[in-house]
């Protein structure tokens, strides 16, 4: 029993210890990578097995191209061969077989319709792939960065909750101070006391949240463990560039998103594609195959012996050259011909339900990316008006924060004078706090924004949004 409790004794210390110090590690930021936007994309695309297999799918489309390609190549092979046969009367009965070898022989058939559309089908293929690819890139960036300032927003959360605690705790002494010299009233004691304890939560909420923040964070990285945060130095940088407001400017990126963006060029491509591969199965009926075809070797006869008169009377015939010799003779053969397909006419034939299959495609992806554009118009606007907004907050709070924190500051005086009341102090600290929350997020929401854009519009460059000339 005694060893039981000991051994329950022992596991929870053990579990207790790795607890406090994971959750040290989380506060801390110890044993974590910084790193930085770029980076972090980088290492994305690297571990993202969506994109791998994007990737060989690519690949695998190219090859199919290579493929059609190889159709103007003729077949060329070697053969040997053993003829044997039978007859009793006519032409089959002078001989028993023939032997053959054929050194080299080419065969080579081409419908022109076929051809062309094959090789042009395969090459939009090859296109929707590789705009698969770039479209998964572009998600798994969206991703990367929409995680990547989730954490630091997280982060700057848990720094203002701290801050504002701390400047309570400071207040709760003055408070305290006050109330034993008999200046304040036992309410603004218990004030005080409330507002500390509230600010608790919020403040193990945030640090819970920055803990999910980071977990996802690396989720998203491919990483099997935590090991990367992001660097809050991008929130310092002044880097943030003042975008238009313009309905032009949202015209323009409605233009250029139509443009670049990989889900409306492969919507473009698939319907291509559906064309040629209806003109495709159209040409088996309008294009006869051309065909050439030839050999050269050596051919032994197996020929009988030939009795005309059935044995009555002997006579020599010479039927060599009808018959052959047993003899090795060089051969050789040419064949050119074009041939037609009449059955493919019929409306029944499986190539004609196959071309109507395709006009079915064509107008389905018609329709298709008539709908796309009409939602990528409206993220723009919606994600452009975000951007603009973001920024203007960003500038108008920059100024609110500056002043909220001199308002703090002349409170504190004027509390510590008596000039003020307790409850107008929490009312300044309570603004502070809430500028300084604001601007943080308007900094979040304009990345986010950004980001948004980037992948509406199917561009890498940001300055082609806030920058880029109509």
């Amino acid at each position: 029993m005694m060893n039981k409790r000991r051994c329950y004794i022992i596991i929870s210390l053990f579990l207790s210890m790795f607890l406090f110090s994971y959750t040290q590690a989380f506060e801390n930021n110890s044993g974590f990578e910084k790193i930085s936007i770029t980076e972090a994309v980088r290492i994305a695309m690297k571990n993202n097995q969506d994109y791998k297999i994007a990737v060989l799918k690519e690949k695998k489309a190219r090859e199919k191209v290579k493929a059609v390609w190889g159709q103007l190549m003729p077949v060329l092979e070697s053969e040997a061969s053993l003829i044997r046969q039978n007859a009793e009367n006519g032409f089959m009965s002078l001989s028993d077989g023939q032997n053959e070898i054929r050194f080299i022989q080419m065969k080579f058939g081409l419908n022109p319709g076929i051809f062309y559309n094959s090789l042009k089908a395969s090459k939009d293929a090859l296109k929707i792939a590789q705009e698969d690819a770039r479209r998964i890139k572009s998600s798994v960036e969206y991703s990367v960065i929409k995680g990547y300032f989730d954490v630091l927003l997280s982060a700057e959360i848990i720094k203002l909750q701290q801050e504002s605690i701390d400047v309570l705790n400071s207040n709760l002494r003055d408070v305290q101070n006050k109330y034993k010299s008999g200046t304040v009233p036992k309410f603004e004691l218990l004030q005080a006391k409330v507002e500390v304890s509230k600010h608790d939560p919020m403040l193990l909420e945030a640090k819970n949240n920055n803990k999910v923040a980071i977990d996802m964070f690396n989720y998203i990285l491919g990483s099997d463990e935590l090991r990367y945060i992001p660097d809050e130095r991008v929130l310092k940088d002044d880097s943030m560039k003042e975008p238009e407001i313009s309905v032009k400017r949202d015209e323009y990126l409605i233009n250029l998103a139509i443009k670049n963006r990989p889900e409306i060029i492969q919507l473009e491509t698939s319907q291509s594609l559906a064309v040629h591969s209806k003109n495709l199965n159209s040409s088996y009926y309008l294009w006869p195959v051309f065909s050439v075809a030839g050999y050269y070797g050596k051919t032994q006869y197996l020929p009988n012996e030939v009795d005309p008169a059935g044995g009555a009377f002997p006579v020599d015939l010479d039927f060599s050259q009808l018959t052959g010799t047993d003899e090795w003779q060089n051969t050789w053969q040419i064949r050119v011909a074009a041939t037609y397909r009449w059955g493919a006419l019929s409306p029944a034939d499986p190539v004609r339900a196959a071309e109507r299959e395709d006009k079915i495609k064509i107008e389905e992806a018609e329709k298709e990316l008539h709908r796309l554009k009409r939602l990528i118009g409206i993220s723009i606007r919606s994600n452009y008006s975000k951007l603009v907004t973001a920024y203007l907050t960003v500038q108008s709070q920059k100024e609110s924060v500056i002043t909220a924190e001199e308002g703090m500051r002349v409170a504190k005086e004027s509390y510590r004078a008596g000039v003020i009341k307790n409850s107008e102090l929490l009312s300044a600290e309570f603004s502070l706090n809430n500028t300084r929350t604001s601007y943080i997020k308007a900094i979040y929401n304009y990345y986010i924004a950004l980001a948004g854009l980037k992948k509406d519009i199917g561009i890498d460059d940001e300055r082609i949004i806030v920058e880029g000339k109509i």
